[in-house]
């Protein structure tokens, strides 16, 4: 089995995060997927233009963010929902994408977790139109709802249910970034470097 490496952005900066657990969970769950940078997003400055055009004036986290981008095959997301919308550290981490052409063609696995009811699904609304904007193709959308007394004390999630939705969402994560190595032929997408 190939290993791939996806780029991982964790839109929470809380200690145990549940979505940095779903982060983890994709890892484990999908043994030929490598997550990387999931800690990044939340080191990123905020996005300026006037900064992102000169690529001398970027911080190391802007640096090894893009990097990891161009490197990656697929992107997974994991936010928590603020106020019916995305956290402001996932926005920000797909605004320092946007100049990189870092999501044309990537498959991408959006996931969210929370303590309420919905799980924070109204997270996903306003990113699917930026992320499909962006080129990129997502495959599936992962909602933990009341995702306390779905984690052990360690703050993973053991949950059956849980667990066997991830393993779901991954093969079909997996299943497309295998059509896409077979369409670029072997080639590296644009911006894979």
């Amino acid at each position: 089995m190939t290993e791939r490496l996806v780029l991982g952005i964790c839109g929470s900066l809380r200690r145990g995060s549940y979505n940095a657990a779903l982060l983890r969970l994709v890892s484990r769950v999908g043994p030929g997927l490598t997550v990387a940078g999931g800690d990044l997003a939340g080191r990123l400055p905020l996005f300026n233009p006037d900064v992102e055009g000169d690529e001398h004036r970027w911080p190391d986290s802007v640096h090894a963010f893009r990097h990891l981008a161009a490197r990656a095959s697929g992107l997974v997301i994991a936010t928590p929902e603020y106020a019916h919308g995305p956290a402001g550290v996932t926005k920000n981490a797909i605004d320092w994408l946007v100049g990189s052409g870092g999501l044309v063609g990537r498959p991408t696995l959006l996931m969210s977790a929370s303590p309420g009811q919905a799980g924070g699904m109204r997270a996903h609304a306003p990113l699917m139109p930026t992320l499909t904007l962006l080129g990129a193709v997502l495959v599936d959308c992962v909602v933990v709802s009341r995702a306390g007394s779905r984690v052990d004390a360690q703050g993973e999630y053991e949950d059956p249910a849980v667990v066997e939705r991830m393993r779901l969402a991954v093969a079909e994560l997996e299943a497309a970034l295998s059509y896409a190595d077979r369409r670029s032929g072997g080639l590296s997408l644009p911006g894979s470097g």
